[in-house]
């Protein structure tokens, strides 16, 4: 008998209902509680995957699947190791870093030889006659994508050494896997700005179409780091809005200042990702000053006090090293200038300048070519295209939140800031739009959403086939990307197998020469020189400064233009040992072809080394 029943009515309880089917009765209320029938609870179960929560939890789990899926899918189909020459110098820092504890590079450079010894060569000492070691500390990157880097390298316990009949670097894996991951969490910062922006049906389309584009899934394979400088840049945006709601809703001080604080130490991990996304700063400094109701100006110069103070440390590190808060990074204005054509200035082992003016005109000319070339070329095909266009209409239509109408406008003045800067240092710095792709997404798709009501199709079929339309040519580039033909090995120049063997002919303490430095740094693990500009360089550079064992030309030489570049341009020295002309002073006499019987790669040491 249930403990509630009653004496004197058997078989029941207190209230009068069958012991049996009652499992709790409370007395005072008659709160009737019983066991459902088998057939009752198969009916809520079946209602719960059709209707219910079950319903959700199918949905959300086949997306992730979906997602998961087209992640697996396009690093198997499109990647077959690194095409980037930044992506493998990056690799090598973040390989030294892990393994000798210090931010330093066998990727060097005669400029960056230049810089150093004359900022350490005493008055009286030609700045040539400086020794090089193993290593040199590394004045161009920042450091938090190697350390991310070194740090995955050092988990994974990775190996360094190429398998016998592989193509692809291990260690190449997982720096894809780390670039696809924070690809991931940007699609999760894109839901949660998409979301208190607009809404949940903004955030799942925006979130959607990010991951489709093929600009995003070609990044995550790139070994850039971009994505990492994205997730920050996106993140401290997602920040800033919460802090300035949470502000103007005047809630508790932590609910806004921790935000604060948080996006402002994302503005400094983005900045010593890619030194290029010190665009967003101002860009969020503006958009606090705008939204805050008190002091609001006093806000915004207290962010970028933050931020300042935040990179001060590596801004102090560069200058005892090199005497610049930058390093070097500055003078990278003028490669591919009127006074250094293509990368001259790179290879240059005493450049000369000729002076402030020439050093203006020149900076200013590259400067309009390079910034006209990004408005047709880089700003107005972000991402896979059609959504730009969107989003460049969209500044034709009010939002009615204030929040959104700042945030637009300053995101804008961000992009116009990256481009203005970008002009000088060309490509690799506009590359750098790609941060701003997340915000592009987002703002294109909440106007696109707003065209559509406002057209009041009435049937919401029409709704859904603009949707899908719109959602379709998106994806399109993607769709054709994964269609044959599929992606080859990125040769030429790049065959890790070739690079190695060259490399290992070589002492770890000897030094090539090279026109792909960053390539024998990270798969020959050698300390490797730039192809100086002059052969006169190369003599300076052997006998003062390292000898160098072996030298290594490659496609990237072999492909330049006959007459223009290497019978009369500045590679016009160099043209006879290409074509087979040794000096007869030149101390690498013995060498071979790669592949056999072909002239696409030339490799010269001082003896004999593949009979040892």
């Amino acid at each position: 008998m249930h403990p509630e029943t009653s004496q004197g009515n058997k078989g029941h309880c207190r209230n009068g209902h069958p012991a049996v089917n009652c499992l709790n009765c409370d007395g005072n209320k008659g709160v009737f509680m019983s066991v459902k029938p088998f057939e009752s609870t198969m009916q809520d179960l079946v209602y719960n995957m059709d209707v219910g929560m079950g319903l959700q939890i199918v949905k959300k789990g086949l997306y992730v699947l979906f997602v998961l899926t087209l992640f697996l899918l396009y690093p198997f189909t499109q990647f077959h190791g690194f095409k980037n020459a930044e992506a493998m110098e990056y690799a090598q820092l973040g390989r030294n870093l892990m393994t000798h504890g210090h931010f330093v590079t066998k990727c060097i450079r005669p400029s960056t030889l230049w810089y150093l010894s004359a900022k350490n060569s005493p008055k009286d000492q030609p700045a040539a006659r400086q020794e090089l070691g193993d290593y040199q500390p590394d004045v161009l990157h920042p450091p938090v994508y190697p350390a991310v880097l070194a740090a995955a390298f050092k988990a994974t316990d990775v190996s360094f050494t190429l398998n016998r009949g592989a193509w692809v670097f291990p260690p190449e894996k997982i720096i894809t896997a780390i670039n696809i991951v924070f690809t991931l969490l940007t699609g999760l910062m894109i839901f949660l700005l998409g979301h208190r922006l607009f809404d949940r049906r903004v955030a799942v389309l925006a979130l959607t179409l990010y991951f489709l584009s093929n600009t995003v899934l070609d990044m995550s394979i790139s070994g850039l780091g971009i994505p990492l400088a994205t997730f920050f840049t996106t993140a401290a945006c997602y920040l800033a809005v919460t802090a300035a709601s949470n502000r103007q809703e005047q809630t508790s001080a932590i609910r806004w200042v921790m935000p604060l604080l948080l996006s402002a130490v994302c503005c400094i991990l983005a900045f010593l990702t890619r030194y290029g996304t010190v665009a967003i700063v101002p860009a969020l400094a503006l958009f606090l000053g705008l939204s805050f109701p008190q002091k609001k100006w006093a806000w915004a110069a207290g962010f970028l006090l933050i931020f300042a103070l935040g990179i001060s440390p590596w801004l102090i590190r560069n200058t005892i090293v090199s005497g610049n808060p930058l390093g070097m990074a500055p003078y990278t204005a003028l490669t591919d200038t009127n006074l250094f054509e293509d990368d001259l200035f790179e290879r240059t082992h005493q450049p000369s300048f000729g002076g402030p003016s020439r050093i203006l005109n020149a900076l200013w000319a590259k400067w309009m070519v390079t910034t006209a070339s990004a408005y047709q070329e880089n700003l107005r095909t972000l991402g896979d295209g059609l959504l730009i266009c969107i989003f460049i209409a969209m500044f034709m239509h009010r939002f009615i939140r204030p929040t959104v109408h700042r945030l637009r406008w300053c995101l804008a003045l961000g992009m116009v800031t990256l481009v203005l800067i970008g002009g000088f240092f060309g490509e690799a710095t506009l590359r750098l739009l790609y941060i701003f792709w997340p915000f592009v997404i987002l703002f294109a798709l909440a106007f696109f959403l707003v065209l559509l009501e406002r057209l009041n199709f009435g049937i919401r079929l029409f709704n859904l086939a603009a949707k899908a339309a719109l959602i379709t040519l998106s994806a399109l580039p993607l769709i054709f990307t994964l269609l044959p033909p599929r992606a080859g090995i990125p040769y030429p120049p790049y065959h890790p197998p070739f690079v190695s063997l060259v490399s290992n002919m070589l002492e770890p303490n000897e030094v090539i020469c090279t026109d792909m430095p960053w390539a024998t740094a990270w798969y020959g693990n050698r300390t490797s020189i730039l192809l100086p500009g002059t052969l006169q360089e190369f003599y300076e550079i052997n006998d003062y400064t390292r000898r160098i064992h072996g030298l290594y030309f490659t496609t990237l030489t072999r492909d330049k233009p006959y007459a223009r570049t290497l019978l009369t341009g500045s590679y016009k020295s160099w043209f006879p040992i290409l074509e087979g002309k040794i000096p007869n002073d030149f101390p690498l006499a013995q060498g071979f072809a790669l592949p056999p019987n072909t002239a696409d790669q030339l490799f010269l040491t001082d003896r004999q080394r593949w009979k040892d």
